[in-house]
């Protein structure tokens, strides 16, 4: 008879292994923890393809946690109905299930303890959380981290909520920095504003 599916059962005292047939009956029996090893080690384990630049990942529980690197470019953000077009500087940018984080890097992330900064855009809380307000964000997943990013970057209505102390030149309205960067071609780094945190810190 084969064997439908099987069933783990870890106590304190023992392992037990549960065998259910196709016809419905069941077969246990106690398992050492280096024959489960053994087992557990043929199992093709595969994160299959990471998009380009993540810097870490991570799944548990069928949750996924994801980190990428976005390069210095010009984006189109929004604020009061008013559309730029901004030079940024690098980005880390992370998700995992509904919420998301970013801050600005001066390099691509190489060690842990690269250090980061206040991406300067508001509606971003110190801790580099992103307020999601109404935008339809999706589900945090190597499937769809860069889809979050454009929606958070240009698809996103950003207002004054979090807006100081995101740069250096105007730290009480990061807009003010927006209105003098715009169509610019290059975001200037001495405007950076540390956050106090390295990459490791993120990485715990």
């Amino acid at each position: 008879m084969n064997i439908d599916h099987v069933i783990l059962t870890i106590y304190p005292e023992a392992t037990i292994l549960e065998k259910v047939l196709e016809d419905g009956s069941h077969i246990s029996h106690p398992v050492s923890p280096a024959d489960l090893a053994a087992q557990l080690n043929q199992i093709p384990l595969s994160t299959g393809l990471l998009p380009h630049n993540t810097l870490f990942w991570r799944q548990v529980g069928g949750e996924e946690l994801i980190a990428i690197y976005v390069p210095p470019r010009r984006w189109r953000p929004i604020a009061y109905e008013r559309r730029y077009h901004l030079p940024m500087p690098g980005m880390l940018f992370m998700g995992t299930k509904q919420a998301y984080t970013v801050f600005a890097v001066k390099q691509k992330p190489k060690k842990p303890e690269t250090e980061l900064y206040h991406l300067p855009v508001p509606n971003v809380d110190g801790n580099g959380r992103i307020c999601l307000g109404q935008a339809p964000f999706p589900t945090a997943g190597r499937g769809t981290i860069y889809q979050a990013l454009k929606l958070f970057m240009e698809g996103s209505q950003f207002n004054h909520d979090n807006s100081r102390q995101r740069c250096v030149s105007f730290p009480d309205n990061t807009l003010a920095l927006w209105d003098k960067l715009d169509e610019q071609k290059k975001f200037p780094l001495d405007e950076l504003v540390p956050a106090r945190q390295q990459l490791k810190q993120l990485l715990s």
